[in-house]
């Protein structure tokens, strides 16, 4: 009797460490077994053991504690909930899969993304607006065409004959002429001023959206990438949870249980069964995200091609922070736009100064007045002075238009309101530079707060994933000894059930930690200037 209780604890001693190998493996789900007498219990017991898989070479165990990275790879279907049996547990909502790594959402990210789109018309407007505003250095042509016929009688105060003038023909007015403003007081100089300084300010604005949308796309494929690995911690978790409450099923079956112990497994398998579920749709949702920012189908489901996740320095840590400053201050973008944008409100102040001085212009015309167009004349009676008879006289009249020059210049000099409505003006745009200098210094302030709390961030992360790492010892040794004191009947199995939730815990704050990391460093790059697809791949940090 003594042999044989020695023979079923040196069995469940065994099958304890299998189920611990378990939870680090990439064995496949196992289902709680049915309530079974002793004999059949040592049998399943004995199948369970020389069925175990071995430990795999990408498991989470392995990278476990290494403190650089985390090795990813795309769960088996098998191994997931399917939430609704007609949608793939994986893909969910989702009508196809594409794989996407680093490089290819920077690409994404330059070609479709809507807010460089915008930017970028912004930047062809005020490049026209620019040439629109070249050619008021040009004259200005006018050409018209009038059409009237006349019938009827017309008094005029003028003429040698007393009777009215009588009319029933066409009369066509056409002209041709020029105006060029040789002085406009300066508007017209410092209005294309002004629209150079738009253009450049859009540019730069272009080269700020380009910046910000590069930093959103890698913060959504870093979360994207942390959303799969929680997923197959998560799975992991389950995988574990199963063998827990086969265990605690097979233990009560030899008396060594209670069935409080069991139901609690059970309790701790229903927990991360929904906590996967969630994962599952989380992981989605990130993918849904990083396709609206991309702007591409969201139908088409997102995965990383990318096979670990690890620590990506971007930026030097021999950088100082008064160095990073500098170079904030040199590139980034917002700081020339406002600058650019500042200067342009000084140049309305002399466009609006403008109209209280004079307007000097060339112009001239050529004037065509007839009745046609073409070659065409009429006899018409006119009454010759001494004339013998004193009768009319039958003359041919010419009808077409003849031109008629005109040159000269004109000066103006006008003051709408007593000139009190331009003085308002002037003092309106002096107000709106100033404003547009606090802007810009506002800018300033913001790029060094911006620079200094990231470099901070920065270093708070890099040590957070030491403390990870501390955390992920801790947890597994806590697991390791639950078990073996459960295993020896000193402990309780709601002892290894919490263990076992603070290592999966553990892990995924390591995840955390590591893209937290990584996001840090975005950050830090956007606040000094220089992100770009090449600095984003990390190959070498930015000196």
């Amino acid at each position: 009797m003594i042999m044989r209780s020695k023979l079923k604890l040196s069995r469940l001693l065994l099958l304890l460490l299998c189920s611990q190998s378990l939870y680090f493996g990439s064995g496949q789900a196992l289902a709680a077994a049915p309530a079974v007498s002793d004999g059949q219990a040592d049998g399943r017991v004995q199948a369970d053991l020389n069925a175990a898989e071995p430990v795999s070479t990408d498991d989470l165990s392995g990278d476990a504690l290494n403190p650089e990275r985390i090795d990813l790879k795309r769960p088996s279907y098998k191994a997931l909930i399917s939430i609704d049996q007609k949608i793939d547990p994986f893909v969910l909502d989702a009508t196809g899969s594409r794989g996407i790594g680093l490089a290819d959402v920077v690409d994404a990210t330059l070609k479709t993304n809507l807010d460089i789109g915008i930017a970028d018309y912004d930047e062809r407007i005020k490049r026209t607006n620019l040439l629109g505003s070249y050619g008021k250095f040009l004259p200005d042509l006018s050409l018209s065409y009038q059409y009237n016929y006349l019938k009827g009688k017309a008094n005029v105060p003028f003429g040698a004959s007393l009777e009215p003038l009588a009319f029933n023909n066409p009369l066509i007015i056409t002209s041709a002429g020029f105006k060029y403003y040789g002085y406009r007081g300066g508007s017209v100089l410092f209005g294309a001023l002004q629209n150079r300084n738009n253009l450049r300010a859009s540019r730069h604005g272009k080269r700020a959206t380009i910046s910000d949308a590069l930093r959103q796309s890698a913060r959504l494929y870093n979360d994207l990438l942390l959303q799969e690995v929680i997923l197959r911690i998560r799975i992991k978790a389950v995988e574990t949870s199963q063998s827990q409450l086969k265990l605690a099923g097979d233990l009560r079956q030899g008396g060594m249980a209670t069935n409080l112990e069991v139901l609690q497994a059970e309790t701790q398998l229903s927990q991360d069964r929904q906590n996967l579920i969630d994962q599952q749709i989380a992981r989605r949702e990130a993918a849904v995200r990083l396709a609206e920012h991309l702007n591409l189908p969201q139908e088409v489901d997102l995965n990383s091609t990318q096979s670990v996740i690890e620590k990506a320095r971007l930026v030097s840590h021999n950088a100082p922070g008064a160095r990073l400053v500098s170079l904030a201050l040199d590139n980034r973008p917002e700081v020339k736009q406002y600058e650019e944008l500042r200067l342009a409100a000084k140049k309305q102040i002399m466009i609006n100064a403008a109209k209280l001085q004079p307007s000097f212009a060339f112009n001239g015309n050529v004037l065509g007045i007839g009745e046609t167009l073409s070659k065409s004349t009429e006899l018409s009676s006119i009454t010759l002075a001494g004339a013998s008879g004193g009768g009319p006289v039958q003359l041919p009249r010419q009808r077409q238009i003849t031109a008629l020059y005109t040159l000269g210049f004109n000066l103006n000099w006008n003051f709408e309101g007593l000139a009190t409505v331009d003085a308002a003006n002037i003092h309106a745009a002096k107000l709106r530079a100033r404003q547009a200098q606090m802007e810009a210094q506002r800018v300033v302030n913001q790029v060094m707060s911006e620079v200094r709390r990231s470099y901070l961030h920065s270093l708070s992360t890099e040590r957070k994933i030491e403390e990870a790492i501390c955390q992920v010892r801790s947890a597994n040794e806590e697991l390791r000894l639950a078990q073996l004191r459960f295993q020896n009947g000193v402990g309780k199995n709601i002892d290894v059930l919490r263990a076992q939730e603070d290592y999966t815990q553990s892990l995924i704050e390591k995840a955390r930690a590591l893209v937290g990391f990584n996001n840090a460093q975005v950050d830090l790059l956007h606040a000094v200037g220089l992100i770009s697809s090449n600095s984003l791949s990390g190959r070498a940090p930015v000196q």
